[in-house]
């Protein structure tokens, strides 16, 4: 035998708790029975007191966090039509143009595949997150000349694009018509 189980067998009788005194139950039933009776200190009058201060407090927060960011001023994204009408009309022109191209590239029958076809569109999405930081741009330094030129340049850079693509794509298909078509005339 172990000597710590030797110590608690020899002292079993400081270890084993003594029994309550003659009632101690029935006492414990009459309190807790006088205390379920009892008046709730916690009414719905303090919670709906606690719950506005609360709520006046995260609001007086958000307000002062607002105000020390300008996080407001920011959520406003200006355009280049915005700056002024000449701007605007020449972002009028070039989107137009570009959805134009982009539906014709979104429509264009490619023949193996639709791998790069989605790769292309992608490509094309992915352009659209550059203008978008030039936007982000414009909006914190407002008739910035340099940003203005930015955006312009991306317009023509991506009509640019769009249009090689373009001329590309119907190269490649011309050329395998002319295949197809000398393929059929050999077989005959």
């Amino acid at each position: 035998m172990d000597p710590l189980e030797k110590y608690i067998i020899s002292n079993r009788e400081k270890f084993d708790p003594e029994e309550p005194d003659q009632g101690h139950f029935d006492r414990f039933l009459r309190k807790q029975e006088s205390l379920r009776n009892r008046p709730s200190v916690f009414t719905w009058k303090y919670m709906l007191q606690a719950a506005a201060v609360t709520v006046l407090v995260v609001i007086s927060t958000l307000w002062v966090y607002e105000k020390l960011t300008g996080t407001q001023e920011n959520t406003v994204i200006i355009r280049l039509a915005d700056i002024s009408p000449e701007y605007g009309e020449a972002e009028m022109y070039y989107t137009s143009l570009i959805n134009r191209k982009y539906n014709e590239i979104r429509t264009f029958d490619f023949r193996n595949g639709s791998g790069e076809h989605k790769m292309l569109l992608k490509e094309l999405s992915e352009m659209d997150t550059i203008y978008k930081s030039l936007e982000k741009e414009l909006n914190a330094e407002r008739g910035n000349q340099m940003v203005i030129n930015a955006m312009i340049r991306h317009y023509q850079l991506k009509l640019d694009i769009m249009n090689s693509i373009l001329e590309h794509l119907y190269q490649v298909h011309n050329e395998e018509q002319l295949k197809t078509e000398d393929d059929d005339a050999i077989r005959i």
